[in-house]
């Protein structure tokens, strides 16, 4: 029996039954069987994978393409960069405004179709939850292929102003949501921020002269967080929602989550690699601003444990293709955000896997498997025959130092620009199909929309 592709020699790592020795085999799209590394396997393509490790594609829940640039114009050159990374999904938050205010989503055809005709990855989305007029869609959106939404409880008053959002979803508003979302068996995803207490707060950081990186941590205080992430869980509780808590990038907030879960609530957690690399005394200043904040040195080595203990189930990057020019003034005019995507799975392996002893099963876990798990993601995620031949080729010895200009994003810096890494993918497959080699795009679009 003939296949499309062997990769062969290869040190196979799926999320859940950790390392072997093989030969993977890819018919139609799809990983079609697994074979002792001495059996002999026919395929059009042979791929020798000798000294690399073969991990499925990296899955990034937390994207926000249309941000600085249209959505279109962000699946074009964005997706790219996640290939050149070994990100084979991609997830997006997706908010938009119709005028001044928040409004249905009815653009999701257009936003399917322009996935299907212009990413390099798969791409699904998860919609902004800012108004009643959206809560109250979220069935029809399930139907459509949406089953997450993110419901921001930051962003309200100046605080929203920040970013630019008008968001009218109040505590009453996101109990609805959380019983819809409930409804659907979906998941609602949380940017838990006090908004109250960052109005107040960043009005007096920025009154007694504060500035730079630990300015804007004081000003978005951890507390702040964890207050949120204990009333959310409350809530959901309530009406036995799935909670899926965003970018958790401190010591306290990540307790806070222990505490509800421990208590029973269905809360996963994400951090992000800046939370792993970057603290509130980098010396890249306003460019790693972010909401919220990266912290201490103290909370970065809390992340790691959280990831390797389990505490902390997922990474997503929260990618914004915000360009240079956005982020070279005072940390209180500065846009929030930065690229990520090209970059996680070398962080992972090289502070994680080589500094920290993370195992690659574990790797596995957190940038792929968990979140094809937690997000109804079948076919993603896994090494199993049946599933997508979604993979990435990594040289794990392979050291790089970070140069944006190699990282193919519509972005002019990365917030690791001069930093080595060692652990490096080398080859991205999406569907069976290369569409990333030795940190080049190779071929024509082929991402397809995830409906989930």
């Amino acid at each position: 029996m003939e296949f499309d592709v062997a990769i062969t020699g290869g040190r196979l790592v799926d999320p859940q039954w950790g390392e072997q020795q093989a030969t993977l085999a890819i018919r139609d799209g799809r990983i079609a069987g697994i074979f002792a590394p001495d059996v002999p396997v026919q395929a059009a393509e042979v791929i020798d994978a000798t000294g690399l490790a073969v991990l499925p594609g990296v899955i990034d829940p937390h994207t926000h393409f249309g941000y600085a640039q249209t959505f279109a114009e962000d699946l074009r050159s964005e997706t790219r960069s996640a290939a050149v990374g070994g990100v084979t999904s991609i997830l997006s938050f997706y908010r938009q405004y119709k005028g001044a205010d928040p409004a249905p989503y009815d653009e999701l055809p257009e936003l399917i179709s322009d996935v299907d005709s212009s990413s390099y990855v798969d791409v699904g989305l998860h919609f902004g939850m800012l108004a009643e007029s959206q809560v109250n869609e979220i069935a029809k959106y399930n139907d459509l292929g949406v089953s997450s939404h993110k419901f921001y409880m930051a962003y309200r008053g100046p605080d929203g102003a920040t970013v630019g959002m008008v968001n009218e979803c109040d505590d009453g508003l996101l109990l609805e949501g959380l019983a819809k979302i409930a409804a659907i068996d979906g998941v609602a995803c949380i940017h838990a921020e006090n908004t109250d207490i960052v109005n107040r707060s960043m009005k007096l950081v920025k009154e007694a002269g504060e500035e730079g990186l630990r300015a804007w941590s004081n000003a978005r205080p951890a507390f702040a967080e964890a207050e949120n992430i204990r009333r959310v869980a409350f809530l959901a509780d309530h009406v036995d929602a799935t909670v899926y808590l965003v970018h958790i990038g401190s010591q306290e907030s990540l307790d806070a989550a222990r505490y509800v879960r421990d208590s029973g609530s269905k809360v996963w957690v994400e951090t992000c690699p800046h939370y792993l690399t970057h603290t509130y005394d980098s010396p890249v200043g306003p460019m790693a601003k972010i909401n919220p904040p990266v912290r201490s040195a103290e909370d970065v080595e809390a992340l790691w444990q959280g990831l390797i203990d389990g505490s902390v189930d997922t990474v997503g990057t929260d990618h914004c293709a915000v360009p240079l020019a956005n982020k070279q003034t005072d940390i209180w005019s500065a846009a929030a955000g930065f690229p990520g995507m090209a970059t996680t799975l070398p962080v992972l392996l090289s502070e994680g896997h080589h500094k920290r002893g993370m195992s690659l099963q574990r790797v596995a876990q957190v940038l792929s498997g968990n979140t094809a798990s937690i997000f109804n993601m079948p076919g993603k995620g896994t090494l199993r025959p049946g599933a997508d031949a979604d993979l990435v080729l990594v040289d794990l010895d392979l050291e790089r130092t970070v140069a944006h200009e190699d990282l193919d994003s519509f972005c002019d810096y990365s917030i690791l620009d001069g930093q080595a890494l060692r652990g490096w993918p080398v080859r991205t497959i999406v569907r069976g199909t290369t569409v990333a080699l030795d940190g080049k795009v190779t071929g024509e679009p082929l991402g397809k929309f995830i409906r989930r």
